[in-house]
């Protein structure tokens, strides 16, 4: 089966993005902190941080594309309870980023190599990290919301 999710698109504002039909990300959050990944130099944006993700395939729920990105760049997917989703959408295009807590011990592991190391950071280190530049400018929105939840 053809994978769905490859390829480049525009969105209404002429921004070109990854993923014909969006991309998602899952951002653990344990003890008040969030695991990132630092993204291999051979990926867009590589050596940046963000969280785990990717395109989402056709049809594919955004709990569902976050959980599968994150399982293929962290070797595997925890015990999780999801928190929310929160959408940045670009006008035809829309990266969402699944916050959920750990709901058992974890320990990242090598997966498909688009992550080069992983870290749990607290919300004020996260602003001290070279960021992906879209995850940089979600995350005051990001942790804003999830002060009211």
């Amino acid at each position: 089966m053809a994978d769905s999710g490859r390829g480049y698109v525009r969105d209404r504002r002429g921004c070109r993005h990854w993923g014909p039909h969006g991309a998602a990300g899952l951002l653990l959050r344990r003890d008040g902190r969030f695991l990132l990944q630092r993204r291999s130099w051979r990926v867009h944006h590589g050596r940046t941080w963000s969280v785990p993700g990717g395109a989402l395939h056709a049809g594919e729920s955004p709990w569902d594309g976050a959980r599968r990105e994150f399982a293929e760049e962290l070797g595997g997917v925890p015990a999780l309870s999801p928190v929310h989703t929160f959408v940045d959408d670009h006008g035809g295009w829309a990266y969402h980023t699944v916050v959920a807590d750990l709901a058992e011990p974890f320990s990242p592991r090598r997966g498909d190599g688009e992550g080069a190391a992983y870290r749990w950071c607290a919300p004020a280190e996260v602003v001290s990290l070279r960021l992906h530049p879209g995850f940089a400018s979600t995350w005051p929105r990001l942790l804003a919301g999830l002060d009211g939840l």
